[in-house]
């Protein structure tokens, strides 16, 4: 019996991802799923504006920081395909964004300074669910992609 459930289940883990989205497709779905949740998190955050605000869930922290990584990963697969430059730095940002505001949110001393960073979360992600289907449709744009792949270019408000 046991030799006939392995079989089967390495099929079943192939045609799986045989038929599994894209990357970006994966990151829009995900940046929706939990775009509800940190919104969700936020109302309770502002409710409390002047007190300790509750502690963030251990599964919408991994959830974030998976995000987080997918982020990274289309950033990386834009560059390799030679996308172009913006997306990728988009990308890449989100990621790096991910990981600034769960530290704030769950540092925060207080319910707004909670709420602050948990806007800031669902703002990025709302622009995921936007971005991230302009992946698939880009061509390549960059004449020579290791030199695109070197850097992000600054904008800066001053």
């Amino acid at each position: 019996m046991k030799w006939f459930a392995f079989p089967a289940a390495l099929l079943v883990f192939a045609t799986t991802a045989a038929f599994a989205d894209t990357l970006p497709d994966q990151v829009r779905a995900e940046a929706s799923r939990l775009l509800e949740q940190v919104n969700g998190m936020k109302v309770v955050a502002s409710s409390r504006p002047a007190l300790k605000p509750a502690a963030l869930s251990q599964v919408l922290v991994i959830d974030l920081q998976r995000f987080g990584m997918s982020a990274s990963r289309l950033s990386l697969e834009i560059d390799k395909t030679g996308g172009p430059t913006d997306l990728r730095c988009i990308f890449r940002g989100m990621a790096e964004e991910t990981d600034v505001q769960l530290k704030a949110a769950s540092n925060a001393a207080t319910g707004a300074q909670q709420a602050v960073a948990l806007d800031r979360l669902s703002h990025m992600l709302q622009d995921a669910v936007e971005i991230a289907p302009a992946v698939g449709s880009q061509t390549k744009t960059a004449a020579n992609p290791k030199v695109a792949a070197a850097t992000c270019p600054a904008v800066r408000d001053f």
